[in-house]
């Protein structure tokens, strides 16, 4: 939470992931093949290029290249991550404080 209890997602933002993403899991694996591309054997031709690599290390120091490998694996862990936050609040479902309370009570009763 932020600014004194706020969301970071607003109510209305929140309306949209679910709208855009709930029920859709295709549309997040598509997300996912955009922004997180692997390599396969069953890519085209010519098109089975892995973006990250094409950072040309070989000029750097060993210091400066792992620099720039741990900068890439925190992306890629970044991305993935929100990829999976989008997930969770797009599958979230609006309780009343009634219903949190009703529900957290049936499942301490198991």
């Amino acid at each position: 939470m932020q600014n004194g209890g706020e969301m970071r997602i607003t109510d209305a933002e929140l309306e949209i992931l679910k709208n855009t993403f709930s029920d859709n899991v295709d549309l997040i694996k598509l997300l996912r093949k955009i922004f997180l591309p692997e390599i396969t054997a069953d890519d085209p031709i010519g098109q089975n290029i892995d973006l990250w690599m094409t950072i040309k290390i070989d000029d750097m120091s060993p210091e400066q290249a792992m620099v720039n490998i741990k900068a890439r694996n925190s992306l890629i862990t970044h991305i993935d991550t929100q990829l999976m936050v989008i997930k969770s609040l797009a599958g979230s479902k609006k309780e009343t404080v009634e219903e949190t309370k009703e529900r957290l009570q049936k499942d301490s009763a198991r």
